[in-house]
């Protein structure tokens, strides 16, 4: 499978909850790790519960192996592979190494997926060149489509396909389905928004793994089968659905 990088056009979105949430839902069609790609605000590690010692800005500065900077996580019945960041600054010159780094975990597993940083900056743009293919993140806002249409602009002249929108933090609002694939393209998944996600962060655990019964545990399996490769066409529902399924 390809390099998959989850991208946004500002942060704030809920990237780094898809790129956690649909690693853990990949984690039944193959093996998986999920890279946190972002030097400047890395989060991944928080929603995972993890407390790195060494991470991909060590390897960045050759002060570990890709390997020993990865960490597994069991929950449940599911095993991901987590490479986590932290924070550095003066690392974004060495972040060139990033897709050789990509490369080397792409030779160990099924599915490598990269949390790209947020926007246009070159924390963002470096891995984005590194993946090959690009989903984008954005909420029913229309702030949040704009930005997410500048980023698609730049994605048009990579060389990595552009695969589709997630629709994060749905509540019903069609509008906003009609304007993301007016300006942006086809959605491939619709992810409601969840007291259940937010208690995952405030606690430290990814939702699809501790509570897969869940309605927003459904979306992120949906999102999973159709990055897996299955034929899923996500359905939009009004505000009402979405109340009643909460």
């Amino acid at each position: 499978m390809p390099v998959i990088g989850i991208c946004s056009g500002k942060g704030g979105v809920g990237k780094t909850t898809v790129a956690a949430n649909v690693s853990v839902a990949l984690s039944d069609f193959g093996s998986v790790v999920v890279v946190d790609g972002d030097v400047a605000l890395p989060n991944l590690h928080t929603i995972f519960g993890l407390e790195p010692t060494l991470t991909l800005v060590d390897v960045l500065g050759g002060k570990a192996g890709v390997r020993e900077a990865v960490y597994r996580m069991r929950t449940g019945d599911y095993s991901v592979d987590v490479l986590p960041s932290s924070q550095a600054h003066d690392e974004v010159g060495k972040l060139e190494k990033f897709p050789e780094i990509l490369k080397e975990l792409e030779e160990d597993y099924d599915f490598v997926i990269v949390d790209v940083a947020a926007g246009l900056s070159s924390y963002a743009l470096i891995p984005m060149m590194g993946c090959e293919e690009l989903y984008l993140v954005v909420n029913p806002e229309e702030t949040s489509i704009m930005d997410a249409w500048r980023v698609k602009k730049v994605i048009d002249r990579l060389p990595a396909r552009f695969e589709g929108v997630i629709l994060n933090r749905y509540r019903g609002e069609k509008w906003a389905v009609a304007a993301v694939e007016r300006k942006l393209g086809r959605i491939v998944g619709i992810i409601r928004e969840s007291k259940s996600v937010r208690k995952g962060w405030e606690e430290g655990y990814v939702v699809t793994a501790v509570k897969p019964e869940a309605k927003v545990s459904e979306e992120f399996y949906n999102l999973a089968r159709r990055i897996a490769g299955e034929s899923i066409h996500p359905k939009p529902y009004g505000r009402l659905k979405y109340l009643l399924r909460l």
